[in-house]
Protein backbone atom coordinates (compact mmCIF):
# COMPACT_ATOMS: atom_id res chain seq x y z
CA UNK A 1 0.00 0.00 0.00
CA UNK A 2 2.79 2.39 0.94
CA UNK A 3 4.57 1.56 -2.34
CA UNK A 4 1.43 2.46 -4.31
CA UNK A 5 1.08 5.70 -2.36
CA UNK A 6 4.67 6.56 -3.13
CA UNK A 7 4.03 5.91 -6.81
CA UNK A 8 0.93 8.09 -6.76
CA UNK A 9 2.87 10.78 -4.92
CA UNK A 10 5.69 10.62 -7.42
CA UNK A 11 3.22 10.80 -10.29
CA UNK A 12 1.49 13.83 -8.79
CA UNK A 13 4.82 15.50 -8.11
CA UNK A 14 5.86 14.87 -11.70
CA UNK A 15 2.61 16.32 -12.99
CA UNK A 16 3.02 19.41 -10.82
CA UNK A 17 6.59 19.92 -12.03
CA UNK A 18 5.48 19.44 -15.65
CA UNK A 19 2.62 21.91 -15.18
CA UNK A 20 4.98 24.43 -13.58
CA UNK A 21 7.45 24.09 -16.45
CA UNK A 22 4.63 24.39 -18.99
CA UNK A 23 3.36 27.50 -17.22
CA UNK A 24 6.79 29.15 -17.33
CA UNK A 25 7.32 28.15 -20.96
CA UNK A 26 3.90 29.32 -22.11
CA UNK A 27 4.25 32.66 -20.34
CA UNK A 28 7.36 33.29 -22.42
CA UNK A 29 6.58 31.61 -25.72
CA UNK A 30 2.79 31.87 -25.87
CA UNK A 31 1.67 35.18 -24.31
CA UNK A 32 -1.98 34.85 -25.30
CA UNK A 33 -4.06 36.89 -25.16
CA UNK A 34 -1.67 39.40 -23.58
CA UNK A 35 -2.21 43.13 -23.40
CA UNK A 36 -0.13 45.75 -25.23
CA UNK A 37 -2.17 48.79 -24.16
CA UNK A 38 -3.26 50.72 -21.11
CA UNK A 39 -5.69 53.57 -20.62
CA UNK A 40 -4.11 57.02 -20.52
CA UNK A 41 -5.54 60.23 -19.07
CA UNK A 42 -4.11 62.40 -21.87
CA UNK A 43 -3.92 60.08 -24.88
CA UNK A 44 -7.00 57.94 -24.09
CA UNK A 45 -4.80 54.84 -24.49
CA UNK A 46 -1.13 54.16 -25.06
CA UNK A 47 1.31 51.30 -25.54
CA UNK A 48 2.40 49.34 -22.48
CA UNK A 49 6.24 49.28 -22.40
CA UNK A 50 7.77 45.84 -22.06
CA UNK A 51 4.53 44.04 -22.96
CA UNK A 52 3.91 41.21 -25.38
CA UNK A 53 0.80 39.77 -26.95
CA UNK A 54 0.05 36.89 -29.28
CA UNK A 55 -2.22 38.14 -32.05
CA UNK A 56 -4.51 35.39 -33.37
CA UNK A 57 -5.09 35.90 -37.08
CA UNK A 58 -8.21 35.23 -39.18
CA UNK A 59 -8.49 32.45 -41.72
CA UNK A 60 -6.76 33.29 -44.99
CA UNK A 61 -3.95 35.24 -43.34
CA UNK A 62 -0.27 34.55 -43.97
CA UNK A 63 0.20 33.59 -40.30
CA UNK A 64 -1.86 31.75 -37.72
CA UNK A 65 -0.39 33.76 -34.85
CA UNK A 66 1.80 36.86 -34.63
CA UNK A 67 3.87 37.86 -31.61
CA UNK A 68 3.67 41.60 -30.91
CA UNK A 69 6.34 42.82 -28.49
CA UNK A 70 6.61 46.39 -27.20
CA UNK A 71 10.03 47.54 -26.06
CA UNK A 72 10.91 49.68 -23.04
CA UNK A 73 10.31 52.89 -25.01
CA UNK A 74 6.78 51.84 -26.01
CA UNK A 75 7.85 51.06 -29.58
CA UNK A 76 7.61 47.87 -31.61
CA UNK A 77 10.99 46.64 -32.79
CA UNK A 78 14.55 47.19 -31.59
CA UNK A 79 15.32 49.56 -28.75
CA UNK A 80 16.45 53.01 -29.92
CA UNK A 81 20.21 53.41 -30.07
CA UNK A 82 21.08 55.37 -26.91
CA UNK A 83 24.03 56.98 -28.70
CA UNK A 84 21.98 57.92 -31.80
CA UNK A 85 24.85 57.05 -34.16
CA UNK A 86 22.75 56.87 -37.34
CA UNK A 87 20.14 59.18 -38.84
CA UNK A 88 16.80 58.36 -37.23
CA UNK A 89 13.43 57.98 -38.95
CA UNK A 90 10.34 57.85 -36.74
CA UNK A 91 7.22 56.18 -38.16
CA UNK A 92 3.98 57.54 -36.69
CA UNK A 93 0.42 56.35 -37.19
CA UNK A 94 -2.07 53.68 -36.28
CA UNK A 95 -2.24 49.90 -36.67
CA UNK A 96 -0.96 50.13 -40.26
CA UNK A 97 2.37 51.21 -38.78
CA UNK A 98 2.31 48.93 -35.75
CA UNK A 99 1.44 46.03 -38.10
CA UNK A 100 0.28 43.59 -35.44
CA UNK A 101 -0.81 41.27 -38.25
CA UNK A 102 2.82 40.77 -39.37
CA UNK A 103 5.94 39.40 -37.68
CA UNK A 104 8.37 42.18 -36.82
CA UNK A 105 10.72 41.23 -39.69
CA UNK A 106 7.88 41.84 -42.20
CA UNK A 107 6.74 45.22 -40.89
CA UNK A 108 7.11 48.48 -42.76
CA UNK A 109 9.75 49.48 -40.20
CA UNK A 110 11.91 46.41 -40.74
CA UNK A 111 11.53 46.35 -44.51
CA UNK A 112 12.36 50.04 -44.85
CA UNK A 113 15.43 49.61 -42.64
CA UNK A 114 16.53 46.66 -44.77
CA UNK A 115 16.19 48.62 -48.02
CA UNK A 116 18.33 51.35 -46.46
CA UNK A 117 20.98 48.72 -45.56
CA UNK A 118 20.48 49.54 -41.89
CA UNK A 119 22.39 52.78 -42.43
CA UNK A 120 19.34 54.54 -41.05
CA UNK A 121 17.66 53.76 -37.71
CA UNK A 122 13.93 53.29 -38.29
CA UNK A 123 11.64 53.33 -35.24
CA UNK A 124 8.03 52.13 -35.13
CA UNK A 125 5.78 54.29 -32.95
CA UNK A 126 2.54 52.96 -34.44
CA UNK A 127 -0.36 52.41 -32.05
CA UNK A 128 -3.49 50.39 -32.69
CA UNK A 129 -6.63 52.49 -33.21
CA UNK A 130 -4.78 55.80 -32.97
CA UNK A 131 -6.07 58.86 -34.74
CA UNK A 132 -3.87 61.77 -35.88
CA UNK A 133 -5.02 63.67 -32.79
CA UNK A 134 -3.59 61.03 -30.45
CA UNK A 135 -0.43 60.91 -32.54
CA UNK A 136 -0.01 64.67 -32.09
CA UNK A 137 -0.37 64.41 -28.32
CA UNK A 138 1.95 61.40 -28.16
CA UNK A 139 4.63 63.19 -30.17
CA UNK A 140 4.47 66.18 -27.84
CA UNK A 141 4.94 63.96 -24.82
CA UNK A 142 7.24 61.20 -26.06
CA UNK A 143 8.21 61.46 -29.70
CA UNK A 144 10.24 64.64 -29.54
CA UNK A 145 12.56 62.98 -26.97
CA UNK A 146 13.66 60.53 -29.67
CA UNK A 147 15.04 63.44 -31.73
CA UNK A 148 14.37 61.99 -35.19
CA UNK A 149 15.84 63.59 -38.30
CA UNK A 150 12.74 62.61 -40.28
CA UNK A 151 9.17 61.90 -39.20
CA UNK A 152 7.00 59.79 -41.51
CA UNK A 153 3.32 60.01 -40.62
CA UNK A 154 1.20 57.22 -42.12
CA UNK A 155 -2.35 58.47 -42.61
CA UNK A 156 -5.02 55.78 -42.89
CA UNK A 157 -7.67 57.12 -45.25
CA UNK A 158 -10.03 54.36 -44.10
CA UNK A 159 -10.84 55.91 -40.71
CA UNK A 160 -8.50 58.74 -39.66
CA UNK A 161 -11.18 61.40 -40.18
CA UNK A 162 -13.68 59.47 -38.08
CA UNK A 163 -11.10 58.98 -35.33
CA UNK A 164 -11.17 62.73 -34.73
CA UNK A 165 -14.92 62.50 -34.09
CA UNK A 166 -14.74 59.41 -31.87
CA UNK A 167 -11.78 60.61 -29.78
CA UNK A 168 -13.14 64.14 -29.13
CA UNK A 169 -9.67 65.39 -28.19
CA UNK A 170 -9.76 68.63 -30.18
CA UNK A 171 -12.16 71.14 -31.63
CA UNK A 172 -11.87 74.35 -33.65
CA UNK A 173 -12.75 77.74 -32.22
CA UNK A 174 -14.44 80.52 -34.18
CA UNK A 175 -11.06 81.50 -35.68
CA UNK A 176 -10.38 77.97 -36.89
CA UNK A 177 -7.72 77.42 -34.23
CA UNK A 178 -7.17 74.07 -32.56
CA UNK A 179 -8.54 73.86 -29.01
CA UNK A 180 -7.88 70.96 -26.65
CA UNK A 181 -10.88 69.06 -25.28
CA UNK A 182 -10.78 66.90 -22.16
CA UNK A 183 -13.13 63.96 -22.83
CA UNK A 184 -13.88 61.17 -20.37
CA UNK A 185 -13.75 57.47 -21.11
CA UNK A 186 -17.06 55.64 -20.98
CA UNK A 187 -17.65 52.76 -18.60
CA UNK A 188 -17.72 50.23 -21.46
CA UNK A 189 -14.23 51.30 -22.56
CA UNK A 190 -12.83 50.95 -19.06
CA UNK A 191 -14.55 47.61 -18.54
CA UNK A 192 -13.10 46.24 -21.78
CA UNK A 193 -9.56 47.16 -20.77
CA UNK A 194 -10.09 45.77 -17.26
CA UNK A 195 -11.35 42.47 -18.68
CA UNK A 196 -8.33 42.16 -20.96
CA UNK A 197 -5.97 42.89 -18.12
CA UNK A 198 -7.63 40.22 -16.00
CA UNK A 199 -7.52 37.69 -18.83
CA UNK A 200 -3.83 38.47 -19.37
CA UNK A 201 -3.19 37.71 -15.70
CA UNK A 202 -4.83 34.26 -15.84
CA UNK A 203 -2.54 31.19 -15.73
CA UNK A 204 -0.76 30.69 -19.06
CA UNK A 205 -2.14 27.15 -19.41
CA UNK A 206 -5.70 28.50 -19.22
CA UNK A 207 -4.93 31.26 -21.72
CA UNK A 208 -3.36 28.75 -24.10
CA UNK A 209 -6.44 26.52 -23.85
CA UNK A 210 -8.79 29.41 -24.64
CA UNK A 211 -6.78 30.67 -27.61
CA UNK A 212 -6.28 27.19 -29.06
CA UNK A 213 -10.02 26.67 -29.37
CA UNK A 214 -11.11 30.22 -30.18
CA UNK A 215 -12.68 31.17 -33.48
CA UNK A 216 -10.53 33.59 -35.49
CA UNK A 217 -12.28 33.50 -38.84
CA UNK A 218 -14.66 36.20 -40.02
CA UNK A 219 -18.29 35.71 -40.85
CA UNK A 220 -18.56 33.53 -43.97
CA UNK A 221 -21.68 35.39 -45.15
CA UNK A 222 -21.83 39.17 -45.36
CA UNK A 223 -24.63 41.45 -46.37
CA UNK A 224 -22.44 44.03 -48.07
CA UNK A 225 -25.26 46.50 -48.67
CA UNK A 226 -26.41 46.55 -45.06
CA UNK A 227 -22.85 46.89 -43.77
CA UNK A 228 -22.14 49.87 -46.02
CA UNK A 229 -25.35 51.50 -44.83
CA UNK A 230 -24.41 50.76 -41.21
CA UNK A 231 -21.02 52.38 -41.73
CA UNK A 232 -22.69 55.46 -43.17
CA UNK A 233 -25.17 55.71 -40.29
CA UNK A 234 -22.34 55.25 -37.78
CA UNK A 235 -20.28 58.03 -39.40
CA UNK A 236 -23.21 60.44 -39.31
CA UNK A 237 -24.08 59.59 -35.70
CA UNK A 238 -20.46 59.98 -34.57
CA UNK A 239 -20.28 63.40 -36.22
CA UNK A 240 -23.55 64.54 -34.65
CA UNK A 241 -22.39 63.26 -31.26
CA UNK A 242 -19.14 65.19 -31.64
CA UNK A 243 -20.71 68.52 -32.61
CA UNK A 244 -23.23 68.20 -29.79
CA UNK A 245 -20.37 68.79 -27.37
CA UNK A 246 -20.76 65.43 -25.65
CA UNK A 247 -17.51 64.72 -23.79
CA UNK A 248 -17.80 60.94 -23.34
CA UNK A 249 -15.69 58.59 -25.45
CA UNK A 250 -17.70 55.42 -26.08
CA UNK A 251 -15.21 53.36 -28.07
CA UNK A 252 -11.48 53.41 -28.78
CA UNK A 253 -11.08 50.45 -31.08
CA UNK A 254 -13.99 49.89 -33.46
CA UNK A 255 -12.90 52.17 -36.26
CA UNK A 256 -15.34 52.25 -39.15
CA UNK A 257 -14.88 53.33 -42.76
CA UNK A 258 -15.44 57.07 -43.26
CA UNK A 259 -18.46 56.30 -45.39
CA UNK A 260 -19.98 59.77 -45.22
CA UNK A 261 -16.98 61.33 -46.99
CA UNK A 262 -16.52 58.47 -49.45
CA UNK A 263 -20.15 58.03 -50.46
CA UNK A 264 -21.32 61.64 -50.76
CA UNK A 265 -19.63 64.42 -52.69
CA UNK A 266 -20.83 67.11 -50.29
CA UNK A 267 -21.44 65.33 -47.00
CA UNK A 268 -22.37 67.86 -44.27
CA UNK A 269 -19.75 66.34 -41.97
CA UNK A 270 -16.90 66.34 -44.50
CA UNK A 271 -15.85 69.99 -44.30
CA UNK A 272 -15.76 69.92 -40.50
CA UNK A 273 -13.73 66.70 -40.39
CA UNK A 274 -11.26 67.93 -42.99
CA UNK A 275 -10.81 71.31 -41.32
CA UNK A 276 -10.09 69.58 -38.01
CA UNK A 277 -7.66 67.11 -39.63
CA UNK A 278 -5.85 69.98 -41.36
CA UNK A 279 -5.48 71.86 -38.07
CA UNK A 280 -4.18 68.75 -36.26
CA UNK A 281 -1.66 68.03 -39.01
CA UNK A 282 -0.51 71.66 -39.09
CA UNK A 283 0.07 71.55 -35.35
CA UNK A 284 1.99 68.27 -35.59
CA UNK A 285 4.15 69.64 -38.39
CA UNK A 286 4.99 72.63 -36.22
CA UNK A 287 6.00 70.36 -33.34
CA UNK A 288 8.23 68.24 -35.58
CA UNK A 289 9.89 71.14 -37.37
CA UNK A 290 10.51 72.93 -34.07
CA UNK A 291 12.78 69.99 -33.23
CA UNK A 292 14.69 70.42 -36.49
CA UNK A 293 13.20 67.35 -38.18
CA UNK A 294 11.66 67.00 -41.63
CA UNK A 295 8.08 65.82 -42.25
CA UNK A 296 6.58 63.39 -44.71
CA UNK A 297 2.98 62.12 -44.81
CA UNK A 298 2.28 58.78 -46.49
CA UNK A 299 -1.40 58.39 -47.36
CA UNK A 300 -2.71 54.82 -47.48
CA UNK A 301 -6.11 54.26 -49.14
CA UNK A 302 -8.90 52.22 -47.61
CA UNK A 303 -9.04 48.63 -48.75
CA UNK A 304 -12.74 49.24 -49.40
CA UNK A 305 -11.78 51.74 -52.09
CA UNK A 306 -8.77 50.07 -53.68
CA UNK A 307 -9.20 46.28 -53.47
CA UNK A 308 -11.87 44.84 -55.78
CA UNK A 309 -11.70 41.52 -53.92
CA UNK A 310 -12.77 43.07 -50.61
CA UNK A 311 -16.07 41.47 -49.56
CA UNK A 312 -17.77 44.76 -48.70
CA UNK A 313 -18.34 47.07 -51.67
CA UNK A 314 -20.69 50.06 -52.05
CA UNK A 315 -23.33 49.57 -54.74
CA UNK A 316 -23.06 52.38 -57.29
CA UNK A 317 -26.73 51.92 -58.11
CA UNK A 318 -27.57 52.92 -54.53
CA UNK A 319 -24.69 55.26 -53.72
CA UNK A 320 -24.54 57.15 -57.01
CA UNK A 321 -22.04 59.73 -55.73
CA UNK A 322 -19.55 57.15 -54.46
CA UNK A 323 -16.03 57.81 -55.73
CA UNK A 324 -13.31 55.33 -54.67
CA UNK A 325 -10.68 58.07 -55.02
CA UNK A 326 -12.45 60.75 -52.98
CA UNK A 327 -11.60 59.69 -49.44
CA UNK A 328 -7.88 59.34 -50.13
CA UNK A 329 -7.84 62.59 -52.11
CA UNK A 330 -9.48 64.49 -49.24
CA UNK A 331 -6.99 63.20 -46.68
CA UNK A 332 -4.12 63.93 -49.05
CA UNK A 333 -5.43 67.46 -49.58
CA UNK A 334 -5.63 68.08 -45.83
CA UNK A 335 -2.00 66.99 -45.40
CA UNK A 336 -0.85 69.22 -48.25
CA UNK A 337 -2.81 72.21 -46.92
CA UNK A 338 -1.15 71.61 -43.53
CA UNK A 339 2.25 71.94 -45.18
CA UNK A 340 3.41 68.33 -45.22
CA UNK A 341 5.43 66.79 -48.02
CA UNK A 342 3.14 63.97 -49.16
CA UNK A 343 3.12 60.69 -51.02
CA UNK A 344 -0.02 58.76 -51.93
CA UNK A 345 0.67 55.02 -52.04
CA UNK A 346 -2.51 54.28 -54.03
CA UNK A 347 -0.85 54.12 -57.50
CA UNK A 348 1.87 51.80 -56.20
CA UNK A 349 -0.65 49.46 -54.57
CA UNK A 350 -2.73 49.43 -57.74
CA UNK A 351 0.26 48.57 -59.93
CA UNK A 352 1.29 45.78 -57.56
CA UNK A 353 -2.20 44.22 -57.62
CA UNK A 354 -4.13 45.15 -54.46
CA UNK A 355 -5.87 41.76 -54.26
CA UNK A 356 -2.69 40.25 -52.78
CA UNK A 357 -1.59 43.08 -50.52
CA UNK A 358 -4.02 42.87 -47.61
CA UNK A 359 -4.83 40.48 -44.77
CA UNK A 360 -7.63 38.03 -45.60
CA UNK A 361 -11.34 38.25 -44.88
CA UNK A 362 -12.75 41.57 -43.75
CA UNK A 363 -9.44 42.80 -42.35
CA UNK A 364 -8.45 46.17 -43.85
CA UNK A 365 -4.74 45.99 -42.92
CA UNK A 366 -1.94 45.45 -45.39
CA UNK A 367 0.11 42.27 -45.19
CA UNK A 368 3.88 41.91 -45.59
CA UNK A 369 3.63 42.36 -49.36
CA UNK A 370 1.60 45.54 -48.99
CA UNK A 371 4.11 46.93 -46.53
CA UNK A 372 6.91 46.02 -48.94
CA UNK A 373 5.28 48.22 -51.60
CA UNK A 374 5.23 51.15 -49.15
CA UNK A 375 8.83 50.49 -48.06
CA UNK A 376 10.03 50.50 -51.68
CA UNK A 377 8.23 53.79 -52.25
CA UNK A 378 9.65 55.37 -49.10
CA UNK A 379 13.28 54.22 -49.29
CA UNK A 380 14.55 56.66 -51.97
CA UNK A 381 12.48 59.50 -50.48
CA UNK A 382 14.00 58.91 -47.07
CA UNK A 383 17.52 58.76 -48.50
CA UNK A 384 17.00 62.02 -50.36
CA UNK A 385 15.47 63.77 -47.34
CA UNK A 386 18.34 62.75 -45.06
CA UNK A 387 21.00 63.74 -47.62
CA UNK A 388 19.45 67.20 -47.89
CA UNK A 389 19.62 67.57 -44.10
Amino acid sequence: MSKNLRRVGALLAGLLIAAALAEVGLRYWFPAPGQNYRLDADLLHDALPGSQRLQLMPAGSDHRRVLVQINSHGLRGPEPDPVHRRPRVLLLGDSLVLAGNSPEKDTLRAQLAGLLDDQVEVLNAGRESYGPDQTLLWYRREGAKLAPELVVLVLCAHNDLGDLMRNKLFELNENGELVRRRPSLGAAVRDRFDQRRELAEDPALLRWWRSSFSETGFSPVLDSGRLVEAWYVAAVQQYEDYISGDALVGDLERDTWDADVALLEHAPSASHKLALLTAVLRELRGEVEAQGASCLALIVPSRVDVDPSYPVRPSVSIWKEYDPLRLTARVLGAAETAGWATRDVTPDLSRAGPEGLFVGGEDIHWNARGQAVAAELLAPIVQDALVRK
